[in-house]
């Protein structure tokens, strides 16, 4: 037997105490979660509480109140929750709003497709356009201001990838309708930028106005869902034929 033996009894001993101590304090702690220390990550208590679910809240908040305005702690209050959650989510305010709009955007999108079909003409394809983006900006007033503020935040690369990808894929079907319709005889060649900007332009203004041009009808005040009606078909009617009079 080797000279050392008691010190490596000593030692197995030693170990064995700690090793015991430790155990009782593992099972202390897991009995008692509040003395039991916490990795970073998300908040205690609101694991119920979804990604989605905090995008759903701040998007309900930009209903009423611009982008330009929002903090993390305004979204937080309006959802109900720590703020924490939010920066465990979202980290900053930019990254918040290019979540908010990737959804709002998708929703636009979803929006159309449920409608158009391949198989409809040019202008029925700018229809259903004109359609669901009065509607929209109804809902959302504040869409393009939100994708404004986005755009002034080009330093942010996931910021500046989804204003890439949602103007090139939006250019992308515009083009793809006006040559569709210069190819069926129902469109001109005319620009697929300039075109969306008009068509967006048109469509959102609905929203600031409405009110007035309801009260202030000719025939007296009308229903929000008759006099959007008339106006979707208005913006058509313009977008396709103009203002003024062919004499041709």
């Amino acid at each position: 037997m080797p000279d050392n033996f008691p010190a490596r009894r000593e030692r197995g001993e030693e170990q064995m105490a700690q090793k015991t101590e430790a155990d009782k304090a593992g099972t202390t702690a897991a009995r008692n979660p509040k003395t039991r220390k916490r990795s970073i990550g998300r908040p205690a208590g609101q694991r119920s509480i979804g990604k989605k679910l905090l995008i759903d809240k701040t998007v309900e908040l930009l209903r009423t109140v611009p982008p330009e305005k929002l903090s993390l702690s305004m979204a937080a209050r309006h959802a109900g929750v720590h703020l924490t959650l939010f920066k465990y989510y979202f980290t900053d305010r930019t990254r918040l709003l290019v979540d908010v709009a990737r959804t709002l955007a998708m929703s636009l999108g979803e929006g159309v497709a449920a409608i158009e079909t391949r198989e409809l003409s040019a202008p029925e394809r700018f229809r259903v356009r004109i359609d669901t983006m009065v509607d929209f900006f109804f809902l959302n007033p504040f869409y393009h201001r939100l994708m404004m503020e986005i755009i002034g935040d080009d330093g942010d690369p996931l910021a500046a990838e989804l204003i890439n990808l949602w103007m090139v894929k939006t250019l992308d079907i515009y083009r793809d309708i006006i040559d569709s319709g210069v190819q069926e005889g129902s469109l001109r060649p005319i620009d697929p930028y300039f075109t969306f900007v008009a068509i967006m332009g048109l469509c959102e203004q609905y929203q600031h106005a409405s009110r007035f041009v309801e009260q202030a009808s000719a025939a007296g005040a009308k229903k929000h869902a008759d006099v959007a009606a008339e106006y979707k078909t208005f913006v058509y009617d313009l977008m396709l034929h103009g203002v003024g009079v062919s004499k041709t």
